[in-house]
């Protein structure tokens, strides 16, 4: 099944790559990584999402090509990358949804799912930490000879920022083992300790007072809060601002940490969970969520 959808692959020349609203950087790492493949496959690639990413990744040189807004053009395929429900691209779909459905699409996602629809093709491995270990995977199995640097740099930052840069539970053996691949193909660790982890924008350090002056405890949860005027007043977007869900997850009575942003403009409370022992992925879906 794999192997024909990775020919299905080669067989495409121009190609619309997909990632969810408000990326994540595994669904970042993992498009751009993969895009670069593609391109030295000789294949014609735009890609896609209906929020553009956070700032905080502006650091990739290639970050300034992706559009928030899709033509609809004459694409050979479709491919979504760490996401399979048309909810998270919902402002593409729901404007033409004939478009999606009279076109081959290949999903890549490590989450589990189930679909009905008959013009996809699906790569799914929810033992898989990431999206991105899973391109990364059958990428360098079927074609080695593509990579360089700059393809096995992107893939690293995946492995480092998903695996809380090698401190999560994971698949040890299967992280550190691609870790160390990655290593002899070249990628750039200095560039990312740099960049992903040491560099911090003074708005971000204003942020930290918020978070903290917030925090509460409430047995083994530990949750806190920000609001949409906070965001506007320091000038700092959700995906840097959320990052203090990393932090507060570090605190040794949290088994389950909540970040609560107040957006009252629209009239709506997003909630954000994080556990290092507790599948909080039912919890997350029974408020509609991923």
């Amino acid at each position: 099944m794999i192997n024909s959808i990775l020919k299905t692959l080669e067989s495409a020349n121009n190609i619309a790559m997909f990632w969810h609203k408000n990326p994540d950087g595994d669904c970042i790492w993992s498009l751009l990584g993969f895009w670069k493949l593609l391109e030295k496959m000789g294949k014609k690639v735009k890609y896609f999402t209906p929020t553009l990413p956070s700032r905080i990744y502006d650091f990739l040189p290639e970050i300034k090509k992706i559009s928030s807004n899709f033509d609809y053009g004459k694409y050979d395929l479709l491919v979504f990358v760490d996401f399979s429900e048309y909810t998270r691209i919902s402002s593409f779909y729901d404007f033409d949804k004939d478009y999606f459905d009279n076109h081959n699409i290949i999903v890549i996602d490590h989450h589990v799912y189930e679909h009905k629809y008959k013009n996809w093709k699906v790569i799914s491995d929810p033992t898989a930490m990431s999206a991105c270990e899973i391109i990364f995977e059958h990428t360098y199995k079927r074609w080695p000879k593509l990579y360089d640097k700059n393809i096995a740099t992107y893939f690293y930052l995946w492995l480092t920022t998903d695996s809380g840069n090698f401190r999560y539970d994971e698949d040890h053996k299967r992280v550190l083992g691609n870790a160390l691949k990655l290593i002899e193909l070249w990628a750039d660790k200095k560039s990312i300790v740099n960049n992903a982890f040491r560099k911090k924008s003074f708005a971000w350090v204003k942020m930290m007072q918020i978070i903290f002056k917030r925090l509460k405890k409430k047995w083994w949860l530990i949750y806190t809060r920000y609001t949409e005027k906070d965001l506007k007043k320091i000038w700092i977007d959700r995906e840097e601002a959320d990052f203090w869900q990393v932090i507060i997850q570090d605190i040794a009575e949290a088994k389950v940490t909540v970040i609560f942003r107040d957006d009252k403009e629209n009239n709506h409370c997003y909630m954000s969970f994080r556990s290092k022992d507790i599948d909080v992925q039912k919890l997350a879906k029974s408020f509609g969520g991923g």
